[in-house]
């Protein structure tokens, strides 16, 4: 209090009024010296002016003569900047191809139908996850220039791969050529969609599916009519055509650099494996039938194509989590408290996940009764609630998977996949008590792991 002795009292108050801003925001008087000297106060105005030692005296004495307010800091940027509407769009997306697969079925024949179908769907999910993967690796370190210079050459890549794909597929099972064709477009289309989701072009990919999505709806209006078959087929074609096409249009980035790189190529890998494997899980069901002996698995079918929808749900919950996560992050030091908090915002996550699946299986079972596809809704309840539980344990592991929490997820994913094939003859047991299985182990693991706010920084 020394230091206040001699020093003018009404020319000290417009000091302080004056620097009030870095007083108040001042961790020490050093600071305060700092801002003094930047403004022309040196320790002569000090003496002459304000009857102070030097600028440090000064200094020290508005330290102490104003109370600390530290401003609040700027409120850190939403590293998640999605409207509400982008994941609506892409259940949208999700939704309009499936109503391709009921035309096509009616004009696909003859030996190794649904085996070069379920080989084009994992082998076009499983290219389509790897290069998203290397997509948002490239966008977050180069930019939506380079971006698309390498979705672009890894598009004509997978394109290549998914056509060496089907013909090895056609030589093993026999399937008719139109089959083999109609895979490959299966694969081309998620391979296309991939880079346009990546890309943030989306809006395009709903141009592309128009002309599939009409023609089909309008075959299955018409009653399958046979004079619609030769239109059907086009507009069926149009629409892997077109996204590939609009995939590759436009100016990409700068060739200077190296296209990829090792670390990349092996990000991917995890999400190349985890795509695989949940297309794997999501269509053996159905493959097996309902003895693990083939035939019709009316049940796995109903709940399959729903959950294949309710991705865009699952985009909103995962991101409604990410956010939640970084929001706790910013309101409490007390591990305690942000681990259990952390573990109800992700049981908030996974039931608004299940309740938006729930809804779109039983809109599934009042189309299928209404065409007639389906008598009762009972008889197939067992295989409806295994896929329920087999979608909430893949909404973990992809939530897991976005954290950058893999090995365990992938593993027990695959050993999942794994069980139900070795143990296929079981039936229904094996299609309840595997998805059943994964849940509890994901889940705990889940969990356990994600209240460490380190998974979240």
């Amino acid at each position: 209090m020394t230091a206040l002795a001699g020093i003018d009292r009404t020319e000290l108050d417009e000091l302080c009024s004056r620097f009030a801003e870095v007083c108040e925001s001042a961790v020490d008087p050093l600071e305060i010296a700092s801002a003094l000297e930047f403004e022309g106060v040196s320790d002569r105005t000090a003496r002459s002016d304000y009857a102070a030692e030097d600028v440090f005296v000064l200094a020290r004495v508005l330290y102490h003569r104003v109370p600390r307010r530290p401003a609040e800091p700027e409120p850190v940027p939403d590293p998640w900047p999605v409207g509400p509407l982008r994941p609506l769009l892409h259940g949208l997306l999700y939704a309009l191809p499936a109503v391709c697969f009921p035309a096509a079925g009616a004009l696909l024949v003859g030996p190794g139908v649904l085996p070069a179908l379920v080989v084009a769907l994992l082998s076009g999910w499983g290219l389509s996850q790897g290069l998203a993967a290397i997509g948002y690796l490239r966008l977050g370190m180069a930019g939506l220039g380079q971006t698309r210079r390498v979705l672009r050459a890894g598009l004509v890549t997978g394109l290549a791969a998914v056509g060496l794909i089907m013909t090895v597929t056609g030589l093993v099972t026999g399937a008719h050529p139109t089959v083999l064709f109609f895979g490959a477009g299966e694969g081309a289309y998620m391979l296309g969609a991939c880079v346009l989701l990546v890309t943030g072009t989306e809006l395009w990919l709903l141009l592309a599916l128009a002309p599939g999505a009409l023609g089909a709806t309008a075959f299955l209006v018409s009653g399958k009519s046979p004079g619609l078959e030769h239109l059907t087929w086009a507009a069926l074609a149009a629409t892997p055509v077109l996204a590939c096409v609009i995939a590759l249009s436009g100016r990409a980035g700068s060739r200077v650099g190296r296209l990829l790189v090792a670390t990349e190529l092996w990000s991917a890998l995890p999400a190349v494996l985890l795509g695989a494997i949940a297309a794997g899980l999501l269509t053996f069901p159905v493959v097996s039938g309902p003895d693990g002996h083939g035939g019709v698995n009316l049940g796995a079918l109903v709940a399959s194509v729903p959950l294949a929808l309710s991705m865009g749900a699952a985009e909103w919950s995962l991101l409604w989590y990410r956010r939640r996560m970084r929001r706790l992050l910013e309101v409490t030091n007390d591990p305690g408290w942000f681990r259990m908090h952390a573990r109800l915002s992700l049981i908030g996550a996974l039931l608004q996940f299940l309740s938006c699946t729930v809804v779109l299986i039983c809109l599934g079972i009042s189309v299928g009764i209404e065409t007639g596809l389906l008598r009762t809704q009972h008889e197939m309840m067992p295989e409806i609630v295994s896929y329920l539980v087999l979608g909430a344990a893949m909404f973990l592991v992809l939530l897991l998977q976005a954290v950058r929490v893999r090995a365990v997820p992938l593993a027990a994913a695959a050993v999942a996949l794994g069980a139900e094939v070795a143990l296929r003859q079981h039936g229904l047991a094996v299609e309840i008590a595997v998805p059943a299985a994964l849940l509890v182990v994901v889940g705990s693991y889940a969990l356990a792991c994600l209240g460490a706010a380190v998974r979240h920084a």
